[in-house]
């Protein structure tokens, strides 16, 4: 968890929604946005023995199958080599995978 407790933290400290309004921000963007994939290819491939649903529609959502190969073909071994995901892959939006859960009053 802590790994993605980091995730969400460099994507709320980077402002990937302010920089892309501000075209001279675009390397920014770009590094932040790859960097965002990347980390999330890391997340899928991890938690994918415990919730292979979500985690197929993360990683084709990623792009990472027609790159990469099935999901679970991945091994766990090599999830920290960064830059697996070519630069300039195209992500797809998905429906919210984990809906906030509110704090019980």
């Amino acid at each position: 968890m802590e790994f993605c407790k980091r995730v969400n933290g460099y994507v709320t400290e980077k402002e990937p929604w302010k920089l892309a309004k501000d075209p001279a921000n675009q390397a920014e963007l770009e590094s932040v946005l790859y960097n965002t994939s990347e980390a999330l290819r890391a997340l899928a491939v991890l938690l994918n023995p415990v919730m292979p649903a979500t985690c197929e529609i993360l990683w084709q959502s990623l792009g990472a199958n027609e790159k990469l190969g099935a999901i679970g073909n991945q091994p766990i071994s090599n999830v920290a080599t960064w830059g697996q995901l070519p630069a300039g892959s195209t992500v797809t939006k998905t429906p919210v995978l984990f809906p906030r859960l509110e704090a019980a009053e």
